[in-house]
């Protein structure tokens, strides 16, 4: 069996030595155990649900992502949608930022993280009031989505 000890300090899977399944597996094990629930595999984030509440989606947390590039930081929601925000702004065209996962991977709570950091970057401005709105407005929607059967 391959020892993938040193690739918990690993942010992006593509950087690992000798990619395969077990090695992806055990390198979002050992992530998890010390508390890195996302990891970046190219430009797709991988979140591992732990399923407790974590004080990683604070203001301060916001605050230190805002006009960070993916790179600086280690693998947060929170760069995917400054990525995403920033792109949108740059280049003046809408954004997808798609989330997938089996039911209780957390993706309702990843796209309310996404929401909540656009409506904070975004700050103030003609028309950033109306985006505000239609972003946050849109979570009832979601949740219809997520609950569907």
């Amino acid at each position: 069996m391959a020892d993938y000890s040193a690739a918990t300090s690993v942010d992006d899977l593509v950087l690992l030595p000798r990619p395969s399944n077990e090695g992806i597996m055990d390198t979002l094990r050992r992530r998890l155990e010390k508390g890195s629930i996302y990891t970046y595999i190219g430009h797709v984030l991988i979140a591992v649900n732990p399923y407790r509440m974590l004080d990683i989606y604070s203001d301060k947390q916001i605050a230190k992502c805002t006009g960070a590039y993916r790179q600086e930081l280690p693998p947060h929601v929170y760069m995917v949608a400054e990525d995403a925000f920033r792109t949108m702004v740059a280049e003046e065209e809408s954004q997808c930022i798609i989330i997938s996962g089996e039911s209780g991977a957390g993706k309702t709570e990843s796209a309310k993280f996404i929401m909540r950091y656009i409506a904070a970057a975004s700050k103030q401005g003609a028309g950033v009031e109306e985006t505000k709105r239609i972003v946050l407005g849109s979570n009832p929607l979601l949740e219809a989505f997520g609950n569907a059967k």
